[in-house]
């Protein structure tokens, strides 16, 4: 029966396989993903404090406009975070290939 069912939702991509991912921040260091955390969270901040100056009052009065400089900068930083822990991957892995050789 469930086995009826995986095959059901194999069509949907969903399967029992290996995780065959890696894991987020698998070879950085702890001191590496806390600078990058806390770097993610001044750039968030400091491009919300620019869209908030750079945005003219009469338009933050209005909801949707509000909450913009908070989404932009969530959005920011996130991008930050994802191409930095890449870059730090890959600068592991080399170290790590070149420490094999």
């Amino acid at each position: 029966m469930i086995e009826e069912a995986f095959d059901l939702l194999s069509w949907l991509g969903m399967t029992k396989g290996e995780k065959t991912g890696r894991p987020f921040f698998g070879d950085v260091s702890k001191r590496a993903v806390t600078l990058v955390l806390l770097s993610s969270l001044m750039l968030m901040s400091g491009v919300k404090l620019l869209l908030v100056y750079l945005i003219p009052t009469a338009y933050l009065e209005d909801d949707i406009v509000a909450v913009l400089p908070g989404i932009v900068g969530l959005l920011v930083a996130l991008v930050y975070i994802l191409v930095l822990e890449r870059l730090l991957h890959d600068q592991a892995v080399s170290r790590n290939d070149e420490d094999e050789m």
